[in-house]
């Protein structure tokens, strides 16, 4: 692997005076003026997508075709179910978020033409592009003009599964960002590079701050020797000591990218931009938006469903949540930020670099001190949401928050692991497939490790983030608004659940009339049943505790 110290100077420059951008720039208007210098540095440029298939990836995707007048998009993407990277973009482009993209071009040919798909392997050997996906020549001619035409990179790619296994979570998030690197170190337009992170890379700290931490157990590329030389269970066996603090291999391996990032690839116009749980749209392209179930989206979801009841979290405690959308703006204001930054490092504007407390590398850590969501409002403006009851809806919504662990277990024994007992009694007597007590252990597991950051708060500093605002003019205000506190809540929850249902479930309201008297059967039922069951354990323990003294007791009196 290339070194930093083997870029040459001469590359530097290229990196920063390649841009088609009058060196004008350096002298930013004040805060809230009429030149649109964000806008002007993606106009017809050529920008680099990894993970544009995911849930961040996409809405990326769509706010830079809709709105930043970029001249071509290359958009890395692996071979997935038997389907080519060409033909995952044709299906990807067919997503409801893409919508209205789709009409701000005359035609679907237009829109391909806009956006190219190369197709990728990480898992292969030190190069991202399989000889093997079309003909060696062809992908030579691919790989050549994404590295002469590349100018902006958002490097969006990422395994977010808490419980993946060590070796596949390295191999994506730092082996696969360092390949995009390495190709970032041969593009000589290259203006900016993002690479995102997430705010929990440095979870094992009360106090994060915007740069890199360097503290994991030994370097990044001994770790990568090491997990491919082990076998599966010897990896199992020590993988808490390639952990260490850190609570799941995702974070961990997002810690050493990081940490790769500031060793090997910090003379590349790169900035490292750190964001909270996303969740779905607020206002763009749709509200409500989302594609997926993961973290408190699908806690709050089994719980409106009524399989979730007991929640493992701190109902006081913050939650560090964040619109999806207002993510993407934020990252697309640092891409700039991170290619000012470099000009003037290169150009040796000494003076200004110090007056901006301008780092080698940028760290953005996208949350404001002044969040005032906290785990339990956000339960309670759920409710905002609901329009009638969902489909397959088990038990009414209601639940309790405890951050005491045995009362988390007691609690979910009682609500969830006998109610999806009897809910398997109940489905075997209809003749189907018992589902309920593997998905409710499923779901204990998940909530589990959400526990971990449920029941913890962070001291945060933005002071990157919050100076992106001084960059953007009125009208660029408007189109990347990013600042969280221009949120309305209240807003937001109106269109949460139901953006669930549509995009996620792909159901409809049901009509109460029609529904609502069995499912109220069914409920009451639920209800009495589990009254009856907690009634019953707590007797039961209370008769134990009380045996257990009589006969501690009796025992003292017999030998006094």
């Amino acid at each position: 692997m290339e070194t930093a110290e083997s870029v040459s100077a001469a590359e530097r420059c290229s990196w920063s005076n390649s841009s088609s951008i009058s060196s004008d720039d350096d002298h930013e208007e004040p805060a809230g003026g009429q030149v649109n210098r964000v806008l002007a540095m993606y106009h017809d440029a050529t920008v680099l997508i990894t993970g544009g298939t995911g849930f961040l990836g996409k809405v990326l995707l769509e706010k830079a075709l809709r709105c930043l007048n970029v001249r071509k998009i290359f958009l890395l993407i692996r071979r997935k179910d038997n389907l080519s990277a060409r033909e995952r973009l044709v299906r990807l482009l067919q997503d409801p978020v893409f919508e209205k993209a789709r009409s701000c071009y005359p035609s679907m040919d237009s829109l391909y033409a806009k956006v190219e798909a190369v197709q990728i392997d990480l898992n292969n050997g030190t190069t991202l592009f399989p000889r093997d996906a079309v003909g060696d020549d062809d992908t030579a001619a691919i790989e050549e003009r994404l590295l002469a035409e590349t100018e902006i990179i958002f490097n969006v790619l990422a395994s977010v599964k808490f419980n993946e296994s060590i070796r596949n979570a390295l191999a994506t998030n730092v082996g696969g960002t360092g390949k995009v690197l390495q190709l970032a170190r041969r593009m000589p337009r290259l203006r900016s590079v993002v690479h995102v992170s997430t705010l929990y890379s440095n979870c094992h700290r009360t106090d994060i701050e915007e740069r890199v931490y360097d503290d994991i157990p030994m370097d990044h590329g001994m770790i990568l020797q090491l997990t491919n030389a082990l076998s599966e269970q010897e990896m199992d066996r020590f993988q808490h000591c390639f952990l260490g603090p850190m609570p799941n291999t995702y974070t961990f391996s997002k810690q050493c990218a990081e940490v790769m990032i500031q060793k090997d690839y910090a003379q590349l116009p790169i900035g490292i931009f750190r964001p909270p749980i996303v969740i779905s749209t607020y206002q763009e392209p749709v509200p409500g938006w989302t594609d997926n179930l993961n973290g408190p989206s699908g806690v709050c979801m089994w719980t409106v469903k009524g399989l979730i009841h007991t929640i493992w979290g701190g109902a006081g405690k913050r939650a560090n949540l964040v619109p999806v959308d207002y993510c993407v703006n934020a990252i697309i204001v640092a891409a700039y930020d991170i290619w000012r930054r470099n000009r003037q490092r290169v150009a040796g504007l000494a003076k200004a670099v110090e007056e901006e407390n301008s780092e080698l590398l940028p760290t953005y850590n996208y949350m404001y001190p002044a969040f005032s969501l906290t785990w339990g409002k956000y339960m309670d403006m759920v409710h905002l949401g609901f329009e009638s009851r969902l489909h397959q809806m088990v038990w009414n919504y209601s639940y309790i928050i405890t951050a005491h662990g045995p009362l988390f277990r007691a609690l979910s024994f009682c609500f969830h692991t006998v109610p999806a007992f009897f809910l398997d009694v109940v489905q075997r007597f209809r003749r189907k497939k018992p589902i309920y007590r593997k998905a409710m252990q499923k779901t204990g597991r998940f909530l589990e490790l959400m526990s971990y950051f449920g029941t913890r708060e962070w001291t945060i500093a933005n002071g990157n983030v919050r100076r992106l605002r001084g960059l953007l003019s009125a009208d660029e205000s408007r189109l990347l608004e990013f600042d969280m506190g221009t949120i309305n809540w209240a807003e937001y929850f109106r269109t949460y659940i139901p953006g669930i249902r549509r995009y996620w479930f792909r159901e409809g309201a049901v009509r109460g009339d029609r529904w609502k008297p069995a499912a109220n059967r069914r409920f009451q039922f639920m209800k009495r049943l589990v009254q009856k069951l907690v009634w019953i354990w707590a007797c039961l323990r209370m008769t134990r505790v009380t045996s257990k003294f009589v006969a501690e007791n009796l025992f003292a009196l017999l030998i006094a």
